[in-house]
């Protein structure tokens, strides 16, 4: 296996110990910060203050993130996308719906190779299969529920067909 080489100057905590001068140098030399490593993993970076402080002052000139949408207005948002994306009435498979819902955002407890029937066997359990979105806006969980029956025109059980979609915030 070849090891990969790294473009930035780098040196260990043995010779950070021998003389933290020399690895300030390099790192003004480099016009970048060095990496130490300690026992072939890298403990951390050292930079000259000059190169810190022009970190700061990047880091300060920075714009403000834009404030998160209102719970209310996201959730708008998602649901047109949910609609759009899950037609009432359409018959899909559990994996594809699984594909769909994980592309916008959101997970169920259903995964790996007996995902499909966890599923399944949610659908004909409760008539939902339930996902939550993975980020949470102000503290609050996000839950979409697939409402919906399994399809008994189809030959493969894995197909369902949606009836509803309803998202909820708890």
């Amino acid at each position: 296996m070849e090891l990969k080489k790294l473009d930035v100057p780098t040196s260990s905590i043995t010779e950070v110990k021998k003389s933290p001068m020399d690895v300030f140098n390099q790192a003004r030399e480099a016009g970048t910060g060095v990496y130490v490593f300690n026992r072939e993993k890298i403990a951390g970076v050292m930079l000259t203050k000059e190169q810190y402080e022009t970190l700061l002052q990047e880091l300060q000139r920075r714009p403000e993130p834009e404030p998160e949408l209102p719970i209310a207005e996201e959730l708008e948002g998602l649901a047109t996308i949910l609609h759009q994306t899950l037609v009432n009435g359409a018959t899909i498979s559990a994996k594809n719906l699984d594909e769909r819902m994980v592309a916008l955002g959101f997970i169920t407890k259903k995964t790996g190779f007996g995902g499909v029937n966890d599923m399944m066997h949610e659908l004909n359990e409760s008539g939902k299969i339930i996902y939550q979105l993975r980020k949470k806006n102000n503290h609050k969980m996000i839950l979409a529920e697939v409402i919906g029956e399994q399809d008994g025109q189809s030959q493969l059980f894995d197909k369902l067909i949606i009836k509803k979609v309803y998202l909820r915030e708890l």
